[in-house]
């Protein structure tokens, strides 16, 4: 039988709960029922809604699945404008507000409604059915036309990391990972006052290496990775723990360790939505771990240069995914107008083939693509 590895109580069926080592607001999917307790498990929920709320901006634009709900909205600026808008799932943006508008002129009666999805839109409508019965809310559902509009000027929000809750959240992932993979309790039970309450000092900072690399060149891959360290003749066990590929930290875990020899890693593709199976081994001598959480120095440039980088992949990313969405459109309305049931010979098919070429070359021209260097 397991136990919480918070309070020591056996694990049951009646108090089980399924702890998510990594947030799932973050889009983690590693996650056990044998690590906390649901009576245990509500003294973390501040500390982890800390930590999504800082770094939902980045499960947002980066469009990431969560095992539950969704990534909420945030609110952006448009530079050119000072306008206010929402950012939404992909970095697609909308109106901070839906807009309804019912204009009667003798006889004719104009409604006009916009919102950010289809379950605004029906919210909307519904709420204006109560003053106009008239209004059938299936109907304007099925005949809504949806509309992209893109706006030629950066946008600015705001993204703020650090600070207590959060630095608690994060040596909270790395103990339950600890633990979860064989780890004893009691070469880390002084750091559970801390992380309910914050009662410790010197245990978790950025650290940025400089021979792990943030991003695989060839493949977007923006990874969450955990890597867990016992050295018992330095006594020391420290973890290094990477979100979104860009914000790194060292957590000492331990500076008494007398454990066995212990090395554990995990690492997850959140864009792939999967394992990967290698990742970059950190070892450190004990003068440098306890160096990194003492002496907490300035990391702001490295934290910047991670950022930017994490913010072209998501470009990249962005740009990737619109001329897809459009090439597909391309060759959607190449084949809307054939009637259902075509029997296609050599040269239809040959024809139909250089339609959707001359069309897609033609988009790639508007693009640049064939400008570029």
């Amino acid at each position: 039988m397991s136990k919480c590895y918070i309070c020591e109580c056996e694990i049951s069926p009646n108090n089980i709960y399924k702890e998510h080592i990594i947030l799932n607001s973050i889009g983690g999917r590693l996650k056990s029922p044998s690590l906390i307790c649901k009576k245990c498990a509500p003294h973390f929920d501040g500390i982890d809604a800390a930590l999504g709320k800082q770094l939902n901006i980045i499960g947002l634009v980066l469009d990431i699945k969560r095992d539950r709900g969704k990534n909420p909205y945030t609110k952006a600026k448009i530079v050119s404008t000072g306008e206010e808008v929402s950012l939404i799932s992909g970095g697609k943006i909308a109106r901070i507000e839906p807009t309804r508008d019912v204009r009667y002129d003798g006889d004719n009666v104009y409604l006009s409604v916009s919102s950010r999805d289809e379950n605004e839109m029906r919210v909307v409508l519904n709420g204006l059915k109560r003053n106009h019965p008239w209004i059938d809310v299936q109907e304007l559902m099925s005949n809504a036309i949806k509309r992209q509009e893109f706006i030629d000027s950066p946008l600015k929000y705001q993204l703020t990391f650090g600070g207590d809750e959060a630095f608690r959240a994060i040596c909270k992932m790395a103990t339950s990972f600890y633990i979860y993979k064989g780890g004893e309790r009691n070469h880390i039970s002084h750091l559970i006052p801390y992380i309910i309450d914050g009662q410790l000092n010197n245990t978790v900072w950025h650290y940025y290496p400089e021979n792990i690399t943030n991003y695989n060149s060839e493949n977007i891959e923006v990874l969450h990775t955990l890597f867990v360290v016992g050295n018992p003749s330095e006594k020391i066990l420290y973890a290094y723990i990477e979100l979104f590929s860009t914000f790194k930290f060292l957590v000492l875990l331990s500076d008494s360790y007398t454990g066995r020899e212990y090395q554990e890693f995990y690492s997850f593709d959140v864009i792939g939505q999967k394992i990967i199976d290698k990742v970059s081994e950190i070892n450190l001598s004990r003068n440098e771990v306890l160096k990194t959480v003492t002496l907490r120095e300035n990391n702001l440039q490295q934290i910047q240069n991670s950022i930017s980088c994490l913010f072209k992949v998501i470009n990249d990313k962005q740009i990737y995914e619109s001329f897809s969405k459009q090439v597909e459109n391309v060759i959607e309305n190449s084949f809307k107008d054939i009637p259902q049931g075509t029997v296609f010979n050599e040269k239809m098919a040959s024809e139909l083939v250089i339609e959707c070429t001359d069309k897609i070359a033609a988009l790639l021209h508007e693009k640049g693509f064939f400008n570029q260097q």
